[in-house]
C-alpha cells in the first residue's frame, strides 16, 4: 500500500479510516510516499521563527520533523519514500510561460533548510526522489502507477489535482475534511467518471497555478458540460448542443485555453527506475537522528527520540531548579516570613503565583502562594496544606504578605494574572500593582496554534523541563493540591513563580521587537485588571423563571412534534434529534432532494443549512428547525445556566478570556454567555428578561453601531462609504438602492435586508454562492449584487486586495493597533484553504481593530466612570449597572466615552438602553 502525504493534521479518525483500507489487502505491503514540498512549505509557515546554535533557521526542518514522526508513529512504515519538487523550470513551463507566475519566490532562507531536512533523511535511511524538471505531483502519480501492481495506496492530501488517481487501487484521504475518498463514493459525489477529472480541472482552471481554464464557466457549469459530453474533444465537436449561448461564446473564446488547460492537468508518467528493496524503512533508524535534533537543539524531538520513561520515572525526575543550582526555599517560620516581606519590599518589583484546590476562582481555597524577585532564587508560603501540623497561621501569613501584594508600590508579574487576582480576592486580598502578564505578552507574540501555557514556554524559551500538575498531584494520586507535601509543593510552586519572573525580561523585548508593546501596555495590560472587575462583579439570574420557561417549552415541543406527525399521516414519532432518522425522514418518506453529503460522508446532511433550503419545499424542514432551536435553547441554557449560579452570591461569573482568540475579540466562557440567543423569540426574551440587575441598579445596554463597517470606512477611506456615516445616513438602504438600482426612498424593508446582509458579509469574504443561497436568488443575481457593491464602493476593493497582498509578503496581518494573526494559509495550493486565508486577512483587520475599540471604551468606562460596573461584554455590546437615581445622567456619559474612543474623520455611534433585565435593556 502506498500512502502519499501531503499534510500533517491526523486525526484518531484518520488513523482508523487508513487502517481499515489498509486491512482491504492484507497481502499488500505498505509504502509511504511523502510530498516533502508540501510537507516543507507547511512547516516553514506554521511555525515560529527557529535557530540553530550556529545562527542556521531551522523551524521548517523542525516541523518536517515533528510530522514525519507523526507518520512513523501512527503506522510504523516498513516502506518510505521522501519525494520532492525540482527547482526551475518544467516541462509545463515549456508548454506555457506564465504557468505558476503568480506564485511568490520561496523565502531566501528555506534552501538551505531543504537541505538540512535531506541529510536527516539520509541519516535515518529514508529513500528520496527528485528529478530535475519534473514536478512532484508527476513523480507521485509516477510511483503510484510503478507500485499499484503490488500495492494498495492510499493519498493523504488535500490537493484535489491528485483526485484523478483515484481508482481501485489508489484511496485519498483528506485530513482537512476527515474524510476517507474511494473513487466509487467520489464518483458519487461528482456524479461523472473519475476518468473525466482532467476534464472538469481544465474547464475550471486553477488561479493558485495560473491555469486560464475557460473564463466564465464555473463550477456548477463545468459540472454540467462533463456529465453531457464525453470529453474536451467531444465538447468541442458538439459545441452547438451547448444550450446557454454565454456558455457557448466562453467556450468559443476560449478554446486554446480550454486545451492548454488540459495538458496542463494531465499528469506525467516518468520512469523512476526506483527498486522495491530500496524503499524499506526501519523505524527504529529514528535513533540515528539524535545528533542531528542536538547540533540543532532540537530538544522536543531528542526527548521524544530517547526510550519513554515509566510514570514512576516520571514523577521523580530531577526538577530544573536542581540541576541548575536554583534555590527554592520554603517559607516556614515566622522569621522566614518577615524576611521574605523585607527581602519583597527591598526589590520592589517579583513575580508572585497562586496555588489552589480548582481552578473555580470564586470557590476554590487558596493553598500558597510563591514568589520570585531574582533568577536563581524562588520562595513559597504554605497557606492551607492538609496533612502539615508546622504551617503558619493564615491570618499571620495575611497580616504580612496582604500589605505588600494589595500597594501598587510594588509591582507585580504573573503568568495569567487574572486567575491569581481573582483567587486572592476570594481569599481577601485586592492584588494590586500588576505590570506584566507573561500570558497575555505570550499570546501576542505567538503563532497561531502556539501553546502559551507556563510549562511550554519554559521549555521553548528557558530551556526547562518544569514539573507538570499530573506529575505532583495525579501521579500520585493526591485528592487536589493541597494535599501534596510541602516539599514537593514548594519545587512546583516555586517554579512557576521563578519562570514567570525569567520570562518577563523576553517577552519584554519581544514585544518591543515587533513593535506590540504599546498594544500591550496601553490596551491589553490595562484592560486584564477590567476584565478583573467584571468578573468580580457577576450577572444575578432569576433561577425560578427558568423553571417555567422550561415548562412552556416542553410543551412548545411537544407541540412541533404533533404537527409533524399530523403532516406525515402517521401517529409514531420519530427523534427530531437524530440526524439519521431525520434523514430517512427528509429524503426517503417526503423523498426531498438531497443537498450535500454529511460531515461523516455515511449519509446526506441535515444541517440548519439544509432545513432551510428544504423548508422553502415542504413544512416539516421548517418544523424540525424551530424544534432543534428550542431543544438547544432547553438543554445548553435553561438547562445548563443554574449550575454556574455561585452559591454565594446567586450571580454567574462568565470568565471572559483575552488571549483566546485569533482576532483579539474577548471569549466568554463557563458559562458562554456571548452565546445567549438575541433573537425576538418570546423564548430567548425571556431567557434574557431572567438577568436581572441588583436592587437599586439597572442595566445600560451600549451597542457600537455598525462598528465593522465604520472601521471599514476608516481604513479604506472609501468616499461613498465614508459620506454615509458622516452625514447619518442609513447605510443599508444606500447599498441597496445602488444594487436594486432604484430611488432610496422606495427601498423597501426586503431589500433594505439585502443591503444589510451584503454590507456585514463582505468582510468575512461574501462570495455569488453563499449569497444566493441564503438569499435564494439565481447566481447570476447574486454575482451582479456584489459587483454593484463594489462599483459603489471601488476603494473597499482595492483595500481588500492590498490586504491579501501584504499578508502574502509578511506571512501575517496586523490590527490598526498593531495585533498580528499568522496565516500559514496563505501559502497554500488548496484553493480552499487558500480562500479561507484571505477571508481570514480581512475580517482580522476590520474586526480585530473593531475589538480594540471595545477595548479601549471599557478602559476609559472603568477609569472615568467608577460607579458604572460592566457586568457582560458581548461582541459590539457592553451590559453596564448603574445606580437608578442616575441612571439618565450616566447614560449620557457612557455614551460620550465610547463614541469619543477614537479620533477618527469617521463617527463612533453608540445604541444606549436602560432596563431592569437584560431584555429590557436590549430591546
Amino acid at each position: 500500500m502506498i500512502i502519499l502525504v501531503l499534510s500533517s493534521h491526523l486525526s484518531k479518525l484518520i488513523i482508523r479510516a487508513i487502517i481499515k483500507i489498509m486491512k482491504t489487502n492484507s497481502n499488500s505491503e505498505t509504502l509511504f510516499l511523502i510530498d516533502g514540498s508540501s510537507f516543507l512549505y507547511r512547516a516553514y509557515y506554521s511555525m515560529k521563527p527557529l535557530h540553530a546554535p550556529d545562527g542556521q533557521t531551522t523551524q521548517a526542518v523542525y516541523g518536517f520533523c515533528r510530522m514525519l514522526k507523526k507518520i512513523i508513529d501512527r503506522f510504523t512504515p516498513e516502506n518510505m519514500v521522501l519525494v520532492w519538487d525540482s527547482r526551475g523550470k518544467t516541462k509545463r513551463h515549456e508548454l506555457y510561460e506564465n504557468y505558476k507566475s503568480t506564485r511568490q519566490a520561496p523565502p531566501s532562507d528555506l534552501g538551505s533548510q531543504k537541505q538540512l531536512i535531506k541529510e536527516f533523511a539520509d541519516l535515518i535511511k529514508l529513500a528520496q526522489v527528485e528529478q530535475s524538471g519534473i514536478e512532484a505531483d508527476d513523480l507521485i502519480y509516477s510511483l503510484a502507477k510503478e507500485f499499484s501492481p503490488t500495492h494498495k495506496i492510499v493519498v493523504i492530501t488535500s490537493d484535489k489535482d491528485l483526485y484523478q488517481l483515484l481508482d481501485e487501487t489508489v484511496s485519498i484521504f483528506d485530513p482537512f475534511k476527515d474524510a476517507i475518498i474511494t473513487e466509487e463514493e467520489h464518483e458519487k459525489i461528482l456524479e461523472f467518471p473519475i476518468a473525466k477529472l482532467p476534464f472538469y480541472f481544465a474547464l475550471l482552471g486553477d488561479t493558485s497555478d495560473n491555469i486560464p481554464g475557460v473564463k466564465g464557466i464555473g463550477k456548477k457549469g463545468a459540472s454540467d458540460l462533463v456529465k453531457e459530453f464525453d470529453s474536451l474533444d467531444d465538447l468541442y465537436s458538439r459545441i452547438e448542443k451547448v444550450k446557454k449561448a454565454s456558455t457557448q461564446n466562453a467556450l468559443s473564446e476560449n478554446r486554446e485555453n480550454a486545451f492548454l488547460s488540459l495538458t496542463l492537468f494531465l499528469l506525467i508518467y516518468v520512469p523512476t527506475n526506483l527498486a522495491e528493496n530500496s524503499v524499506k524503512f526501519d523505524f527504529r533508524n529514528w535513533e540515528q537522528a539524535n545528533h542531528f535534533f542536538e547540533k540543532l537543539n532540537f530538544k522536543t524531538l531528542l526527548k521524544d527520540a530517547q526510550k519513554k520513561r515509566s510514570k514512576n520515572e516520571i514523577s521523580t525526575k530531577i526538577p530544573f531548579s536542581v540541576k541548575r543550582g536554583y534555590t527554592f526555599k520554603t517559607i516556614a517560620t515566622e522569621q522566614d516570613l518577615d524576611a521574605l516581606a523585607a527581602y519583597l519590599k527591598d526589590k520592589k518589583t517579583f513575580a508572585t503565583d497562586t496555588e489552589t484546590t480548582s481552578l473555580n476562582t470564586l470557590d476554590n481555597e487558596l493553598v500558597g502562594i510563591s514568589f520570585c524577585a531574582e533568577k536563581g532564587i524562588s520562595f513559597y508560603v504554605p497557606v492551607a496544606h492538609k496533612n502539615e501540623t508546622t504551617l503558619l497561621s493564615k491570618d499571620k501569613i495575611f497580616s504580612v504578605l496582604k500589605p505588600i501584594l494589595e500597594s501598587i508600590e510594588y509591582t507585580k508579574i504573573l503568568h495569567n494574572a487574572k486567575f491569581d487576582a481573582l483567587v486572592l480576592y476570594n481569599a481577601g486580598i485586592n492584588l494590586k500593582g500588576i505590570i506584566f502578564d507573561t500570558i497575555i505578552a505570550a499570546s501576542l507574540v505567538a503563532k497561531e496554534g502556539q501553546r502559551i501555557n507556563l510549562a511550554q514556554l519554559s521549555y521553548d524559551y528557558l530551556n526547562d523541563e518544569m514539573l507538570e500538575y499530573d506529575e505532583v498531584v495525579k501521579l500520585n494520586k493526591y485528592q487536589d493540591f493541597s494535599f501534596t507535601p510541602i516539599a514537593l509543593a514548594t519545587q512546583y510552586a516555586a517554579a512557576d513563580a521563578h519562570q514567570t519572573f525569567s520570562l518577563k525580561e523576553i517577552f519584554e523585548t519581544k514585544l518591543i521587537e515587533n513593535n506590540l508593546f504599546n498594544l500591550f501596555n496601553n490596551i491589553e495590560m490595562p484592560l486584564m485588571n477590567v476584565l478583573i472587575d467584571v468578573e468580580k462583579n457577576g450577572i444575578y439570574l432569576e433561577t425560578s423563571e427558568l423553571i417555567s420557561l422550561e415548562e412552556s417549552i416542553d410543551e412548545e415541543l411537544g407541540s412541533i412534534e404533533e404537527k409533524i406527525k399530523t403532516l406525515l399521516d402517521q401517529t409514531e414519532g420519530i427523534n427530531l434529534n437524530s440526524p439519521k432518522q431525520v434523514e430517512e425522514l427528509l429524503f426517503v418518506k417526503l423523498n426531498l432532494p438531497r443537498q450535500k453529503k454529511s460531515s461523516k460522508r455515511t449519509g446526506y446532511s441535515t444541517d440548519q443549512e439544509v432545513l432551510t433550503t428544504l423548508s422553502y419545499l415542504h413544512p416539516v424542514p421548517g418544523l424540525i428547525l424551530k424544534y432543534r432551536e428550542l431543544y438547544k435553547l432547553k438543554s445548553t441554557y435553561i438547562g445548563g445556566l443554574p449550575k454556574y449560579v455561585n452559591s454565594k452570591d446567586k450571580k454567574i461569573h462568565t470568565s471572559l478570556n483575552q488571549t483566546r482568540t485569533s482576532t483579539g475579540r474577548l471569549a466568554s466562557s463557563e458559562p458562554n454567555l456571548q452565546n445567549i440567543p438575541a433573537d425576538n423569540s418570546i423564548y430567548a426574551q425571556k431567557l434574557r428578561g431572567a438577568f436581572k440587575a441588583d436592587n437599586g441598579n439597572v442595566f445600560i445596554s451600549a451597542d457600537y453601531s455598525q462598528i465593522e463597517l465604520r472601521v471599514l470606512a476608516h481604513l479604506s477611506k472609501d468616499e461613498n462609504l465614508a459620506k454615509s456615516f458622516m452625514q447619518d445616513l442609513d447605510i443599508h438602504a444606500i447599498t441597496a438602492a445602488k444594487i436594486f438600482e432604484i430611488d432610496l426612498d422606495k427601498i423597501t424593508y426586503d431589500q433594505r435586508q439585502v443591503g444589510k446582509r451584503i454590507n456585514f458579509s463582505i468582510l468575512y469574504g461574501l462570495t455569488p454562492y453563499g449569497l444566493s443561497k441564503e438569499l435564494h436568488i439565481p447566481f447570476g443575481d447574486a454575482k451582479k449584487y456584489i459587483e454593484k457593491y463594489f462599483a459603489q464602493y471601488p476603494e473597499v476593493q482595492k483595500w481588500m486586495e492590498k490586504i491579501v497582498q501584504e499578508t502574502t509578503e509578511k506571512g501575517y496581518v496586523e490590527t490598526l493597533w498593531g495585533r498580528r494573526r499568522y496565516i500559514s494559509e496563505i501559502y497554500e495550493r488548496n484553493k480552499g484553504l487558500y480562500e479561507f486565508a484571505k477571508r481570514a486577512a480581512i475580517n482580522t483587520v476590520a474586526q480585530g481593530t473593531a475589538a480594540e475599540i471595545m477595548k479601549n471604551g471599557m478602559i476609559q468606562l472603568n477609569r472615568e466612570i467608577p460607579e458604572a460596573k460592566i457586568i457582560l461584554q458581548i461582541h459590539d455590546e457592553l451590559l453596564i449597572s448603574v445606580p437608578e437615581n442616575r441612571a439618565q445622567e450616566l447614560e449620557i456619559k457612557i455614551r460620550n466615552i465610547l463614541e469619543n474612543v477614537t479620533k477618527w474623520n469617521i463617527p463612533l455611534k453608540v445604541t444606549t438602553r436602560t432596563g431592569k433585565t437584560w431584555q429590557e435593556a436590549s430591546k
